[in-house]
Formats: structure tokens, sequence, C-alpha cells
């Protein structure tokens, strides 16, 4: 077992509390999240290579509360509240941008993008007067880490890196900073939020909706770890098959372009396909240079398998060494029964100069970047992608996808939600492999009862 599967916080059986129907379908819970929950949390606001010139700003919402994240002329990342210090007045109606000050749509009030009052029309007016340091905008804590900028309210909480504490150093070594956003999509969900990221705490139901990966993981002998503060990991072999299932003769289809691009022949594999990952991670890492990939800080294991972060309260980070990605849970308007789900897809792009100093030579093939699992997106990464937002319908009419897997979930969540509305529902019921779910709802139990 490699060294990062023996890495955990915590072991042993997660202590069992209720877990009802009131916290998915309860409008007094969802505004008491507002305060108990959201304003103390480390957050996910959105990705840091769209804060990384001066002036460039982008816009998270989490209802009520709308926040500005900007890089400011200085070039110093800032976070502030998006209103007007004026009359309340929503300050920033786009998604994101460049712009050195920030107009107010009502009364034309003008801030700088360090949040400084710089223009009031009519200032003599104000019998108060317009003082700048008051009059500025009200600024949140904001960290830059991991390709992803991490905002919180609440100004006595744990620093970003004791909040995360050895997730950090987990994570680090795929070098997500590295990456470039390839897809930027938002599902308008029937559900609560918490029930989506409920979806991404245990792979008990995956034999039952996900058919595919059968074939592709073995996610019978994943490995779970949880941490403080609500975190969890699980690891899963990939290029393999499920250990519960026949070993089939031959390799199945859907390992078939991976191999292809490694120049790996799938007829060599007739009667030993549980050698194919092996053989994976030998060859990733010796054709690494020559694929454009710097494989040096990975592990044998993280050139082949699945590791997935849930972070508390609504990230779910599922990491490769050619990708990454960024999925995220947010309440939509008052309505416990509805949430955005958001998922930023980042990929490695090939290091071309790597690929010149390659000692060995790789067959050119077209898609040399197809080395992972969900690699799906047919853009380059040179260019930010369009925000795409659609609701589930879309996804379930075949209309949109956000790939076969997350399709599944979610034609499947809405009667999820549908059902906790049931007189007849009393309460979740977990076995050990959904324990994940209870250590996660178990903190949100000590945000809510502070």
């Amino acid at each position: 077992m490699s060294e990062a599967r023996q890495q955990t916080s915590q072991e042993g059986p997660v202590p069992y509390r209720k877990i009802t129907a009131e916290r998915y379908i309860s409008a007094d819970y969802m505004h008491a999240e507002r305060d108990k929950l959201w304003a103390r949390a480390w957050l996910v606001a959105g990705v840091a290579q769209d804060v990384e010139e001066p002036g460039d700003f982008f816009v998270f919402d989490l209802e009520p509360e709308s926040i500005i994240v900007s890089r400011s002329e200085a070039g110093e990342l800032k976070a502030f509240f998006n209103v007007c210090q004026h009359r309340g007045a929503k300050l920033i109606t786009t998604d994101m941008g460049n712009m050195a000050t920030w107009t107010c749509p009502y009364h034309g009030w003008s801030f700088n993008n360090d949040g400084t009052l710089c223009n009031v029309p009519d200032a003599e007016r104000f019998s108060r007067g317009t003082p700048e340091d008051e009059l500025a905008l009200k600024s949140l804590r904001v960290e830059s880490w991991g390709g992803m900028v991490w905002v919180c309210m609440d100004q006595e909480a744990p620093t970003l890196e004791e909040y995360l504490g050895p997730v950090m150093e987990m994570i680090a070594p795929f070098r997500p900073q590295d990456m470039r956003l390839v897809e930027d999509q938002t599902c308008q969900l029937e559900c609560n939020w918490k029930a989506v990221f409920d979806n991404f705490g245990e792979l008990y139901h995956v034999e039952h909706i996900h058919p595919q990966h059968a074939l592709i993981f073995d996610c019978p002998t994943s490995t779970a770890e949880y941490f403080d503060h609500g975190h969890t990991r699980v690891l899963i072999d990939g290029f393999t098959v499920n250990s519960r299932l026949p070993i089939p003769e031959e390799v199945p289809p859907t390992q078939w372009a991976q191999m292809e691009t490694l120049g790996l022949n799938r007829d060599d594999y007739k009667g030993r396909v549980l050698d194919v990952r092996r053989d994976v991670q030998i060859r990733k890492r010796e054709m690494g240079p020559a694929l454009g990939y710097n494989y040096d800080l990975l592990s044998d294991e993280q050139l082949s398998d699945i590791v997935q972060y849930n972070i508390f309260p609504n990230a779910v980070l599922v990491l490769q060494p050619e990708e990454f990605w960024i999925l995220r849970s947010r309440p939509r308007g008052n309505n416990p029964n509805q949430c955005y789900w958001d998922k930023f897809a980042l990929r490695m792009l090939p290091d071309v100069d790597l690929q010149k100093n390659a000692k060995v030579e790789f067959p050119p093939l077209q898609n040399r970047a197809n080395v992972s699992f969900n690699l799906d997106q047919d853009v380059d990464g040179t260019a930010r992608p369009e925000h795409d937002e659609f609701d589930q319908e879309a996804i379930i009419a075949g209309d949109k996808t956000m790939t076969i897997t997350l399709d599944q979930d979610i034609h499947l969540i809405r009667d999820v939600q549908r059902g906790m509305h049931s007189r007849g529902f009393r309460e979740a019921w977990l076995n050990d492999d959904e324990a994940r779910i209870q250590h996660y709802h178990n903190c949100i139990d000590a945000y809510m009862e502070n």
C-alpha cells in the first residue's frame, strides 16, 4: 500500500447521529445555514486563473450573498461583498471581467478594484460627508491555493491552511495550480444542495447506476479516509475491473483509448486484464516527457487511479495527473428543494519544451492528452471557456452533458429529494460504505448546534 493510502487523520467507525429529512426540506433549516454554516466555513469561490492579472474580477454568488473576487491594480487578491455602500444596490451585475473601477448602476458611486471609494456624484450634498474609510467595500478573507480562490466571511475562523490540514500536502503533487480551465458548467438541480453532495460521499450506488465503472474502476476495494473539519478522501483503483465480477478475458473497451494513447496493445493483455493497471503506471512513468507531462512528484498509484476529496461544506475535488474537476453545490434562491451544481474542469496542458527534450521517442498520435478517464473536452485550454448554465431537464433530454457519470446522478437525484418529503421516510440508514456521509453530517451538526 502506498504512503498516500496510509495517511489519515481519523480511523475507525464514525459516530452515529440521525440524518433526518428536515435538513434537506426545511426552509427554516436552510435559513439557519446562512449564519451558522456558510458564514463560518472556507468556500471555493472560483478558479485562480480568472484573477491572474490586475483588474481581473469574478463574482461568486451564494444566495443571498454575492461576492466579488478581484485582483487589484497593485496585484493584491481581494474579496468584497458585492453591494454598494450607498443604498445597498448590487454593484457588479456581470459574471467576470477586467476593470480598474466599478460603478454602481443605481446612483453612480464608484469604487476602485481594491475596494476603496473613489467617486460620489454630488458629494457636497451629503451633510454627513462621504468618509472613504467607512464607505469602502466590506471585505472578506481570501486565499489562493491549488488553482482555486477560497473565501471566508468569518474573521475568527481558522486559517485556510489549518482548515484544510493534511489535504494540502496530499493534493500538492498533482500541481492543480498549473492546470487550465477547459469547461465551466452550472446545472440547476431540483434538490437540496446537500443531497447532491451526499451522492459524492459514497460509492454504494455506483454498481447500480454507473455500470460503465465496473470495467475501468474497482470501487469495492476503495479506501476511505476522514479528516478534521468534515473533509474526506477516497482512493479508487483505475485501469482495472470490479473485483466482485468475473475477470473478463479481454480488456474492456472503456480502457482502449487510454491504452492506445500510451502505446499499449490491448491484444497483449488477453487473459491478463489485471496487469493493465501496473503497466499503465510503468508506461506513464516512462513516456511522461514525450507526452509533455512531468510525473516526478506523483506515486505510481497516482498515475493510474482516481482520488477524490470532499471538502466541507460543498466542494468535491477529483484529481488525476492530467486533469482536475472542481464540483460544487450551492443553494438556489429561498427554496430548500433547489440548488446549483457547478463543474469546473481543468487540464494540465502538455509541456512543449518537455516533449522536445524527451529522451524517449513517442509515436505521433492525434490525441496525446487523452491519457486519463474523463478528458472528453474538445478544447485546448488556451482560451477560457464560456460559462454554460442549464437546468436538469436539459441533461435528462440529452441536450446537455456533464459527462455520462454526472448525467446519471442528475437523472436520479430529483427523486431522492422528492422522497425526503414522504411521511414514510424517517431517517437515513447508512451502511459502513457510507460512513463519509455520516462524518460529513456530524460536522454539519457541529456548526448548526454552535
